[in-house]
């Protein structure tokens, strides 16, 4: 029974699918180049295949800012649980933990993705588990402070850097293709068809960075990162690539069934682009997604990536372009999300202090 506390993890992984469907194909599909059953079928594909094969690498990012924010058990609780006999009990309480996260979590973006507002999946489960921590974890404690703070710092930094880096990139990528390519190409015959493969191109590439990036983050509380080191796992997943891999099963299914709300909002709200400007975005975020994750070395959110990505690209053609009316909306909701969930498992720790205490 104690593995049907996966269940909100999996949710929270069907929120992001419906969120984070956008960021791949949103473009495409909003110029009409590409059909909506066509892109959920190739995004839902190609982010298990990305899960499977680089989400594992994700986890540990996760984990260690679970671990000092109390979320999941330590390698000391652990052993304690070990030598007392409590295995069980600590398994259970870790995953009834992780579940709370995930539910406040995935509730957020659920809502945010029905108002159609491409909210950060990543940074919602963060604002979570800071929340958690708040109350449970001594904040006065140098140690939790020297993991917490710089985690913290880098979680806040990219609501200003990814979105600031892929709009650079894309305006970049965007203006060097019309000025020197764009009527070399759009001469040529076969133009429409060069036009869609590089969407499905882009799009492929762009389903893969998100299984890599973001199917740990939907189930790497489940994940025991001291299994190796005790022998006896304390959480409910003992294995990396299985515990990426039904993060990104899950997350596929939010793709191919309630991605189509945000992936308009994407493609066509932000700003007004041409059929080749859309590809050109979705590789300009694939990018972004791929270079600020090794240099931030945590996972970021797409969808900051392909919002900053369309404004880029918007602005190529001049300010007029881009409607910051629909920007402001959305930046609103990037900020909001993280702190809606961290007042929700606030809140929930707070009622459930006695038994987590």
């Amino acid at each position: 029974m104690i593995y049907l506390l996966l269940i909100p993890g999996l949710f929270m992984g069907w929120s992001l699918g419906t969120n984070d469907a956008a960021n791949a194909f949103g473009t495409a599909v909003a110029t009409r180049v590409v059909k909506y059953r066509t892109a959920i079928v190739i995004i839902a594909v190609f982010c298990i295949i990305g899960a499977i094969l680089g989400g594992a690498g994700n986890i540990g990012k996760v984990a260690e800012l679970a671990e000092s924010n109390r979320v999941t058990a330590s390698l000391s609780e652990t052993e304690a649980a070990i030598a007392e006999g409590t295995v069980a009990a600590l398994r259970l309480q870790s995953a009834l933990k992780a579940a709370i996260i995930f539910l406040c979590a995935g509730l957020t973006v659920f809502v945010m993705s029905y108002l159609k507002f491409p909210v950060s999946a990543n940074q919602s489960i963060t604002g979570a588990i800071i929340g958690w921590g708040l109350y449970h974890a001594n904040y006065s404690d140098p140690e939790v402070l020297a993991v917490n703070l710089p985690q913290i710092g880098k979680f806040a930094a990219t609501w200003i850097l990814n979105p600031l880096g892929a709009g650079v990139i894309s305006f970049v990528i965007v203006w060097l293709f019309n000025r020197f390519l764009y009527d070399r190409i759009s001469s040529l015959g076969a133009y429409d068809k060069l036009v869609r493969i590089g969407y499905i191109v882009a799009g492929i590439f762009a389903s893969y960075s998100i299984g890599i990036n973001s199917s740990a983050n939907v189930t790497a509380l489940y994940y025991d990162t001291h299994f190796a080191q005790t022998g006896v796992s304390a959480n409910l997943l003992g294995d990396a690539r299985l515990t990426a891999a039904l993060g990104g099963i899950a997350i596929a299914f939010g793709v191919l069934t309630f991605s189509r709300r945000v992936m308009m909002t994407v493609g066509s709200s932000i700003a007004d682009i041409s059929q080749t400007d859309g590809f050109l975005v979705i590789l300009a975020m694939s990018l972004t997604i791929v270079i600020m994750g090794k240099w931030m070395g945590i996972p970021v959110s797409t969808s900051q990536a392909v919002v900053g990505a369309v404004i880029g690209a918007g602005l190529t053609r001049g300010v007029r372009q881009v409607h910051f009316g629909v920007f402001r909306r959305i930046a609103i909701a990037w900020i909001s999300s993280p702190t809606v969930a961290g007042l929700a498992t606030y809140g929930i720790a707070a009622l459930t202090a006695g038994y987590f205490a």
